[in-house]
């Protein structure tokens, strides 16, 4: 197998934990191409980097519309070795909402839609990514952002468990394909300083689990990219999740 090289695909790389690994791997010198479900982010981030960065509009919650644009972005020459499957949503809600009197279970609707935007998309990119590599004899590394809430986290059933499938699949296909050279990695960040974490959050809440964090602070978003780096040029990393929250457990 060729070694991987010094290409990067992000998904849902615009902003938040997204950008802030753009933007560092950019620094050290990788291509670095993006998925990016809005085509507004799109637009803008072509016009901050230009031809440094490889920008395609992608659902990656959508099969169709993964296949068609990772085969486009194979054709114009794009053959990216490393993947960061960052793309994602934060939903919080319970199993059965007891401050509701009427349909209190958990939305269905709410259920596949994490599910779809969370683990579906890592399935779907990993895939055919991967399978594009194989084709060429190639090296890749796979890195999938997870959550703490894999763990368990009360109130955020869809997350909690969507996570916990990114894991899964981390693990399984780090045995299932490292023997041809491909690595897979999760990452499993804790609370950090970003607009979907605020914006999901209740301000009182934030405050409370900032005091149950050992650092006393939500985590910056470039401690993720830096790990990323370390990750990608690590060769014996392979299967392991990483978690970065500070030294909160849950």
């Amino acid at each position: 197998m060729k070694e991987i090289n010094n290409s990067v695909l992000i998904t849902g790389g615009c902003r938040g934990v997204g950008r802030a690994i753009l933007e560092e791997l950019i620094k050290d010198g990788y291509e670095i191409g993006v998925f990016e479900k809005d085509e507004k982010s799109c637009s803008k981030l072509r016009i901050e980097h230009g031809k440094n960065v490889k920008v395609w509009q992608c659902d990656v919650s959508s099969y169709i519309m993964v296949n068609e644009t990772i085969n486009r972005m194979w054709n114009s020459g794009f053959q990216p070795s490393t993947l960061i499957n960052n793309a994602g949503i934060i939903h919080s809600e319970p199993l059965v909402n007891f401050r509701k009197t009427n349909e209190r279970i958990h939305s269905v609707e709410n259920w596949e839609k994490v599910l779809r935007n969370d683990l579906s998309s890592v399935f779907y990119m990993t895939g055919e990514l991967i399978n594009k590599l194989i084709e060429i004899r190639r090296k890749g590394v796979v890195v999938s952002i997870s959550s703490i809430a894999a763990y368990g986290n009360s109130g955020q059933t869809a997350y909690s468990a969507a996570k916990a499938g990114v894991n899964a699949l981390t693990k399984t296909w780090a045995k299932e394909l490292g023997p041809m050279g491909f690595r897979f990695v999760g990452i499993a960040p804790g609370y950090l300083e970003t607009n979907s974490t605020i914006e999901s959050t209740e301000n009182n809440l934030l405050e409370r689990l900032k005091n149950e964090i050992p650092l006393r602070k939500l985590g910056d978003p470039s401690s993720i990219a830096q790990m990323i780096k370390a990750v990608i040029t690590n060769e014996y990393i392979n299967g392991a999740i990483i978690d970065i929250n500070g030294g909160l457990t849950l």
